[in-house]
C-alpha cells in the first residue's frame, strides 16, 4: 500500500483497538478419529481436520502448518454481540421418548456478550490469519446480523482492501411471527454474508448458482406466455449479432409482440417486428411431464429462497445459532470447487463440514465449545456412514476426518464396568467381532424422565463409537452409531472388522447431554 493509500484510507476505531503479533502457537493433540477403513486394506487419503481450540491459535497453527495460501473458500460464522447465553437444547430420543421439563430441557451453550469493544477486537484480531490461509482466487464469507453488519465491513476494507469486496448478501432467515410481528420499526428477518476476496484480480473462483424452481401447468400459465413448443419468457436480445438473431429465428426462438410476425431484412441486416415494439429472445421451460414445469432464475443478493432453521426442523440439532444446509450448499457451490480446501473457524453444529464432507470438498472446522465439536463429530460420523451406503457418494472415495485438541484434560471419559460384559468376540476365525451394548446405567440422566422404563436406556444415548483396537491414547472408531434425527435411537449391537488379536475393544457412549462414558474391554 502506498504512503498516499495510507494517509486516505479509512478506519473504525474502538476503545483498546490494536495490532497483535501472531499468537504463539500450542500445536494440538490428536484425541480421536473417524476411519471405517482401517482393516479393509486400503489407505485413506490424508483426513479431514476437526478442532477443539480457541481459534486464534488454531489459525496460527495452521500457517505453520503449510496451509498458508491454500484455502479456496473461508466461510464464518462468528458470534454477532447479541448480549445473550445461548442455551444447548437436551432432548431424548425416540419418536416415543418424553419432553423434558424445565431447566433440563437446556445446558448452557455459548456466550455471546462483550465487554465495550471487545467484539471487534475479537474479529479484527482473527482477519489477518483468515486472509493468509486464503488461496489467491479465494474468498471468505463472513456472516453477521444487523448489529454489526457495518462495523464489519469497515474491518473487512481495512484488512482485505477495499478493491477486494465482492459483494453482500442478504439472507432471509426467518418469518416475522408470533410477537415478533409487533416489533418497533420493523421486525428484523434477514442476515447479512459479507463476501470478500483474497485478489479479485487473480479471479477469484466463481460459479454463478442458479434456482430451480417447479411449477404446476395452472402457475406456469399465470406467469408465462405459451406456445406450440410450451411456455416461455422473453429477454431483450441485447447485442446479438444479425446471425446469431437468424440462428434463433430458424430454432423458432425469436417473439414478435402484438400478434406479429419476424422481419429478416438481408439487404440491410435488420431483424425487425411487422406490428412494431421490440423483439423477444424465448426462454422455455423445462417440462418435467405429469403437469409440471421447471424454470431456472439467476440468483443475486437477496436470498430470500433459503429457509432458515424454524421452517427446516428436520435438521435441527439442538445446538443455537444452527444455519441451514441449502444455504452452505450455495455458499460452497458458488465459491470452491470439488476437491478444494474449504475452512470454518466457527463451525458450531457442523454445518460446513457437513455439507463439504457431501460435495467433496476437503473441510477444516474449529471451535472453542467442546459441545459444539461433539455435535459436529456426531454429525459428520452419521453423513459419512449414510454416504458409505449411498451409490451415489459410495464411502470409500471419501476420507475420514481427525479431531484434536490443545485441551485434552476436558474430554472426561467415565468408565462404566456395567457394558464390559456386553463386548463379546464372535467368528474371531473370519476376523469379525460383535460389540452388544445393553441396559447402560446413566444415573445422571435417570430424572430427565419419570418413566425411564416406557423408553428405555437407548433414549438417553445420542452415540456410541468403537475403536476395535484401542491404544490407550487416541479413539480411532471405524464404526459410529450416531442417529440425526431425533426419533431414531441407537441400534446397540454391532458386527465389526477384528483386527489381529488380542486387542482391546474402546467402546464410547456420549449421552443426550453430552456426557462421555468409556470402556475398554481386552479381547483375547
Amino acid at each position: 500500500m502506498s504512503d498516499r493509500d495510507q494517509a486516505s484510507r479509512v478506519e473504525l476505531r474502538w476503545p483498546g483497538k490494536h495490532t497483535a503479533p501472531p499468537p504463539p502457537t500450542v500445536a494440538p493433540t490428536l484425541v480421536e478419529t473417524f476411519e471405517p477403513r482401517r482393516f479393509a486394506g486400503t489407505s485413506p487419503d490424508a483426513p479431514n481436520i476437526l478442532c477443539h481450540d480457541d481459534n486464534l491459535n488454531f489459525l496460527a497453527h495452521l500457517l505453520d502448518a503449510g496451509f498458508g495460501g491454500k484455502i479456496r473458500l473461508i466461510y464464518a460464522d462468528p458470534p454477532y454481540d447479541s448480549g445473550v447465553e445461548w442455551p444447548r437444547k437436551v432432548r431424548l430420543r425416540g419418536a416415543n421418548a418424553r419432553t423434558l421439563d424445565g431447566a433440563q430441557r437446556q445446558q448452557a451453550g455459548y456466550s455471546d456478550i462483550w465487554n465495550e469493544g471487545a467484539y471487534l477486537q475479537f474479529i479484527y484480531a482473527r482477519l489477518p490469519l483468515l486472509r493468509d490461509l486464503l488461496a489467491d482466487d479465494g474468498s471468505v464469507w463472513l456472516h453477521c446480523d444487523h448489529r454489526h453488519a457495518h462495523h464489519l465491513r469497515c474491518l473487512l476494507d481495512e484488512v482485505f482492501g477495499a478493491e477486494n469486496y465482492l459483494n453482500t448478501i442478504v439472507w432471509r432467515s426467518q418469518t416475522a411471527r408470533g410477537a415478533k410481528v409487533n416489533a418497533f420499526y420493523f421486525p428484523n428477518s434477514a442476515q447479512t454474508i459479507l463476501v470478500y476476496a483474497r485478489n479479485r484480480a487473480a479471479p477469484t473462483c466463481w460459479h454463478p448458482p442458479r434456482r430451480r424452481i417447479e411449477l404446476s401447468e395452472t402457475e406456469a400459465a399465470a406467469a408465462f406466455m405459451r406456445d406450440e413448443r410450451g411456455f416461455f419468457r422473453t429477454s431483450d436480445p441485447g447485442t446479438y449479432s444479425f446471425e446469431r438473431l437468424k440462428e434463433l429465428h430458424a430454432e423458432g426462438r425469436l417473439y414478435a409482440p402484438y400478434r406479429g410476425e419476424i422481419v429478416i431484412d438481408e439487404a440491410n441486416r435488420r431483424v425487425y417486428t411487422s406490428n412494431g415494439g421490440n423483439i423477444g429472445v424465448k426462454y422455455y421451460l423445462t417440462d418435467l411431464g405429469k403437469g409440471r414445469y421447471q424454470v431456472e432464475r439467476t440468483v443475486d443478493n437477496l436470498w430470500d429462497d433459503i429457509p432458515g432453521l424454524g421452517t427446516t426442523p428436520g435438521e435441527d440439532l439442538g445446538y443455537p445459532t444452527q444455519k441451514t444446509e441449502a444455504l452452505l450448499e450455495r455458499v460452497l457451490s458458488a465459491g470452491s470447487d470439488a476437491g478444494d480446501w474449504v475452512l470454518d473457524p466457527f463451525c458450531g453444529s457442523g454445518t460446513t463440514p457437513a455439507v463439504a464432507q457431501k460435495r467433496g470438498r476437503r473441510w477444516i472446522a474449529c471451535d472453542a465449545s467442546y459441545g459444539a465439536v461433539q455435535t459436529t463429530t456426531r454429525r459428520l460420523q452419521a453423513v459419512w456412514t449414510k454416504q458409505s451406503l449411498s451409490s451415489e457418494f459410495p464411502g470409500e472415495k471419501s476420507p475420514g476426518f481427525a479431531v484434536y485438541t490443545t485441551a485434552p484434560s476436558q474430554r472426561v471419559q467415565k468408565n462404566l464396568p456395567d457394558i464390559s460384559r456386553s463386548i463379546t468376540r464372535i467368528d474371531a476365525e473370519q476376523g469379525t467381532m460383535e460389540v452388544i451394548v445393553h441396559d447402560v446405567h446413566l444415573p445422571a440422566l435417570q430424572d430427565v424422565a419419570a418413566n425411564l422404563a416406557d423408553v428405555g436406556w437407548r433414549a438417553l444415548v445420542d452415540s456410541i463409537t468403537i475403536d476395535p483396537a484401542y491404544d490407550g491414547k487416541v479413539l480411532r472408531a471405524t464404526i459410529a452409531d450416531a442417529p440425526l434425527k431425533k426419533r431414531d435411537m441407537v441400534s446397540g449391537r454391532y458386527r465389526l472388522t477384528a483386527p489381529t488379536l488380542p486387542t482391546t475393544v474402546g467402546v464410547r457412549i456420549i449421552d443426550v447431554a453430552g456426557g462421555e462414558h468409556f470402556v475398554a474391554q481386552r479381547v483375547e
